[in-house]
């Protein structure tokens, strides 16, 4: 079958060419001539980009050309986005991390919250993005569950952030096993282990609030982190839920730049409840480009995020490892018992018989089939402290032989799996 000829696109200044690439389908993007970037990230000319199962944004400031050999599902070019406000608000908080150098003291911490699929990890993007460019040191915090920007969906993470975002990968693949040439960056892990916050408040809160302990340790004894401050990326829960969220994340991070994407009520909500704080509330509109995600792509794109984990990208292969593991060496784990209906589920008045937080030992065995289990740093059972454990990496249980009472395990590191305390979330993937 003859190659289709590549296509080429002619943008003026301040145009953003919006691309939508499906799964399986692989596009090549090259930058002819002219200046342009994908959130923030600049591109180099007549170099090839490319994708797959992406929604991506090329944007330039002062006009240039692009081509593009292979079948996008869409592909248009737009001439009205908000990518000045964006580049305002950077500037904005340029202006704080140069106040915070000259006094040696904290950066900004922002919080950028919305609805879901308004483009707040994007934006989180392009303000690393931006703040890397002119040699910042921004620690990322992704408080997302449901999507694995740095690492496997159902995690909290941290990650300092030195060089420049991949083009192609974003945060890069594979980021929790160690540092690869596919991924730079080593982020500090805590496994949540479910789609939503609302399956486990009790238990998100908690990690929220160890892990912002953590990036708190990290802001004194980092000073180039320090002056940079901390972009953290939320969940798309705007309900009395989400609120609670977000009281909990200002306080516990002591978050001073709220950004609200793209919802006119919870932007007027956050200014009533901080106007007599120095919470600064700043409302931005969400892009055009900004597309709603159905079930089916969310769910590909998690499958997409666990393979690269263990396989790496196209750019960046790796190979992990069959390990057989027995089942007495090493303790299955899940919070509460089996799966916990909502708080907001309950009956008025009724508590919950078995705690949110409570730890349960899992008997091995079939129903483990498929599952990703996350491996913890702990070396002691004791359910506060193994609770607020950070993890060290994921395995993938690829075969069940209960007989023998062992299992095959896939791990992105050789040899014997060094910790016995595994998590056991609500994340399976059927490996192809």
């Amino acid at each position: 079958m003859a190659q289709e000829s590549p296509k080429e696109w002619t943008l003026e200044e301040e145009n953003e060419l919006r691309l939508e690439i499906d799964f399986g389908i692989k596009v090549k993007l090259r930058l002819l001539n002219g200046t342009a970037e994908i959130f923030g990230t600049e591109l180099a000319q007549n170099i090839d980009y490319e994708f797959s199962g992406r929604k991506i944004a090329v944007f330039t400031w002062h006009g240039c050309k692009l081509q593009i050999q292979g079948n996008c599902s869409v592909e248009y070019i737009a001439n009205e986005t908000p990518m000045m406000a964006y580049l305002n608000m950077h500037m904005a908080l340029e202006q704080r991390r140069v106040l915070a150098t000259q006094n040696n003291g904290q950066g900004p911490k922002v919080l950028i919250v919305g609805p879901n699929d308004v483009g707040k990890t994007s934006l989180s993007k392009m303000l690393l993005s931006y703040a890397l460019r002119q040699d910042r040191q921004p620690i990322y915090v992704d408080l997302d569950c449901s999507e694995g920007s740095i690492t496997m969906p159902g995690c909290l993470t941290a990650t300092p952030l030195t060089e420049m975002i991949d083009v192609e990968e974003g945060f890069g693949s594979s980021a929790t096993s160690a540092p690869t040439a596919g991924s730079a960056v080593m982020p500090l892990a805590y496994y949540y282990g479910l789609p939503s916050p609302k399956d486990n408040v009790k238990l998100y809160n908690m990690l929220m609030a160890r892990l912002a302990q953590s990036v708190d340790k990290r802001l004194q004894e980092d000073q180039a982190a320090r002056r940079s401050g901390i972009v953290i990326d939320t969940n798309g829960l705007i309900d009395a839920t989400g609120y609670e969220i977000i009281a909990n994340c200002i306080k516990a991070f002591s978050v001073d730049v709220i950004i609200v994407l793209g919802h006119e009520r919870l932007y007027s909500d956050m200014r009533r409840l901080h106007q007599k704080t120095d919470v600064s509330v700043i409302k931005l509109t969400k892009s055009g480009g900004v597309v709603e995600r159905d079930h089916a792509f969310r769910r590909q794109t998690q499958n997409q995020k666990i393979r690269e984990y263990f396989y790496g990208t196209s750019k960046s292969e790796l190979a992990p490892y069959s390990t057989m593991v027995n089942y007495h060496d090493i303790e299955i784990l899940q919070v509460g018992e089996g799966s916990l209906a909502p708080s907001s589920a309950l009956p008025i008045g009724e508590d919950r018989k078995v705690s949110e937080t409570h730890v349960v030992k899992v008997e091995p065995g079939e129903h483990l089939l498929h599952s990703i289990l996350a491996v913890s740093n702990a070396d002691k059972m004791k359910e506060q402290e193994i609770l607020e454990t950070n993890i060290a990496g994921f395995v993938y249980i690829s075969e069940i032989h209960d007989v023998r009472k062992k299992m095959t395990v896939l791990s992105p590191c050789p040899g014997r799996i060094p910790k016995r305390f595994w998590w056991l979330g609500s994340l399976k993937w059927a490996e192809d």
